[in-house]
């Protein structure tokens, strides 16, 4: 499919969005890329019939070509209120799949509970050499995107959220240069149960993917909770930041010389049941 607008960005108070209509009619589908941080990771949608699923929940294979591998990413179907199908994927995504390297690696500090392990990032040159997306399995209609190259719009992305750390009152260029990022102390995964799932939400068997945001001081004390960006109901943000809040420890970001600043911490929760 060839575009059929211009690449739009929206710079919100704690996410940043770009989105582009691709096809006419019947076949078109807009692409929303969603970002809460400056690095490597989207966060995708995509609406239109092209991308209607009878399936509750899988996974589609992505890819950005020519250059990426194929990769796997898991979706939660949805509509908009004029009933266009959506596809919305339950995590972040990069350019380029992990290798099975750095997927051990990963796996082996999990278990070391070493909970800040930091992978290679996608280069600027890998971000250009980007022309389309293809998306394939478990949908009505696989198709490609022919984005063009993706270096000047994700180049426009980045903008955005180097300005939202200025908006929450971070010094970018510091935190540019950290010798240490804000560290769990305890495994993430952990601080949030099956009991903090809000029972009405459960009852009805609502979903939720809900991405927030904390606020850490130089003691590693989380201060605040924001919520970034959320499929709603409000009853799941209240839940992820009451438990979060109650549950979240860290040892400080360190600036470039190794004294405590003031940073942040962002992931997100997937209500499944």
């Amino acid at each position: 499919m060839k575009p059929s607008s211009k690449w739009n960005v929206h710079y919100a108070e704690d996410s940043c969005r770009m989105g582009r209509s691709f096809g006419e009619g019947d076949q078109k589908v807009v692409l929303m890329i969603d970002r809460y941080q400056p690095g490597d990771a989207l966060r995708l949608s995509f609406i239109g019939k092209p991308a209607y699923t009878s399936l509750n929940e899988g996974s589609i294979r992505i890819r950005f070509g020519p250059a990426e591998a194929e990769q796997e990413a898991e979706f939660y179907p949805a509509a908009l209120a004029d009933k266009t199908p959506s596809l919305i994927l339950r995590g972040s995504v990069r350019i380029a799949p992990y290798s099975p390297e750095v997927r051990a690696a990963a796996e082996a500090a999990l278990k070391a509970k070493k909970y800040d392990f930091e992978v290679p990032e996608i280069t600027p040159e890998q971000e250009a050499a980007v022309t389309f997306i293809e998306v394939t399995r478990s949908i009505r209609k696989p198709f490609i995107l022919e984005t063009g190259s993706l270096g000047a719009p994700l180049a426009a992305l980045e903008k955005c959220t180097d300005e939202l750390l200025d908006h929450w009152g971070i010094d970018v260029a510091k935190h540019a240069a950290l010798s240490r990022r804000p560290k769990p102390r305890s495994n993430p995964g952990e601080w949030m149960k099956s009991r903090d799932y809000p029972l009405p939400m459960l009852l009805s068997g609502k979903r939720a993917i809900v991405h927030f945001r904390l606020n850490v001081d130089t003691a590693g004390k989380a201060t605040a909770c924001h919520i970034q960006q959320s499929t709603r109901p409000k009853a799941f943000d209240d839940a992820v930041c009451k438990a979060i809040m109650r549950n979240a420890e860290f040892d400080p970001a360190l600036d470039a010389e190794g004294k405590p600043i003031a940073s942040y911490w962002l992931n997100s929760v997937v209500f499944h049941i």
